[in-house]
């Protein structure tokens, strides 16, 4: 049985919400996509998907297990089950480059990432530390340098 190669993986950890989680990754995600890489993004949610999105959420509502959203170029899967993040990251070998995780501060000891980010917060598990007010180009492009791509 031949072993799909592990994405490289970037958790993003912050002390709160408007710390500069998303905005990191969403620059990490524009550098290292624009580099040829296949990016996936993970986004812990604490209140819920919004899947309400028009008739998505319609089907969705009426009983549906999975809805897909089929548009040109590009699709949209929404299904009402729990998935965890090793279920995420297992799917990923051998189809994404990098997978950004953003969000999930509690298993942050426990999540085995090539990097660690933590904005707003002081822990030995980051491999870096970043304030509120940061630079996230500057920040994305460090992060990308520490993975080797």
């Amino acid at each position: 049985m031949r072993t799909l190669p592990r994405p490289k993986l970037v958790l993003i950890a912050g002390s709160g919400r408007n710390v500069g989680k998303t905005l990191l990754g969403e620059h990490l995600v524009r550098l290292a996509s624009g580099r040829g890489l296949r990016v996936w993004v993970v986004k812990h949610v604490h209140h819920g998907v919004d899947y309400r999105v028009k008739d998505t959420g319609r089907y969705l509502s009426a009983g549906a297990a999975r809805v897909y959203a089929v548009g040109p170029g590009e699709y949209m899967v929404v299904e009402k089950r729990e998935v965890s993040l090793s279920e995420i990251l297992k799917e990923a070998e051998g189809r994404a480059d990098v997978v950004v995780v953003e969000g999930f501060r509690s298993m942050l000891p426990s999540i085995h990432a090539d990097v660690k980010v933590c904005i707003g917060l002081q822990s030995e598990d980051c491999s870096i530390v970043l304030r509120p007010g940061f630079d996230p180009i500057g920040a994305a492009k460090a992060i990308l340098e520490m993975l080797g791509v």
